[in-house]
């Protein structure tokens, strides 16, 4: 797509994908979500940034020194609430040097202010694989077991 495109504090070559911010509240946005090539690689990263706060980013999947495994593919979020607060699980598909694919979650807490990366737990993408449904119930249901230790990213 286009050349040196920003993405937060990094710069991409190409941009594969991008999933832009949707307001889900009243100044509550999910973050932009890309599927991108950065500069100096050759496999694709996926990454969340702030719609307001560029440089507030989150790589969810970046390649290795061997350029494997990386980020295949980013799907829309699954937006959840839980009282007053919101949370969006983002599946990203990580491909290995076989060209196995194998999806994964990100759990995001979604605030006025930004977002903040959910503490990661193997066992969110697990329950969420083990679900029929991959659905808002899903995730609140996910989060009330697990929690969600909000950090920057």
């Amino acid at each position: 797509m286009a050349d040196g495109v920003k993405i937060g504090a990094d710069v991409a070559d190409e941009v594969i994908h991008k999933i832009d911010a949707e307001k889900i509240a009243d100044d509550i946005y999910t973050p932009n979500a890309y599927h991108f090539i950065k500069k100096d690689q050759s496999t694709p990263t996926c990454s969340l940034v702030d719609r307001k706060k560029p440089n507030n980013l989150l790589e969810i999947m970046s390649p290795e020194e061997m350029e494997y495994p990386n980020c295949n593919k980013i799907w829309q979020p699954i937006i959840a609430k839980i009282g007053n607060d919101y949370f969006a699980a983002y599946r990203y598909d990580v491909e290995d040097p076989k060209k196995v694919f194998t999806p994964s979650y990100q759990l995001v807490k979604i605030t006025s202010d930004g977002f903040y990366k959910c503490k990661q737990d193997d066992s969110i993408s697990e329950r969420l694989l083990q679900k029929k449904a991959k659905t808002a119930v899903a995730v609140v249901e996910i989060v009330k077991k697990i929690g969600c230790t909000a950090v920057a990213p």
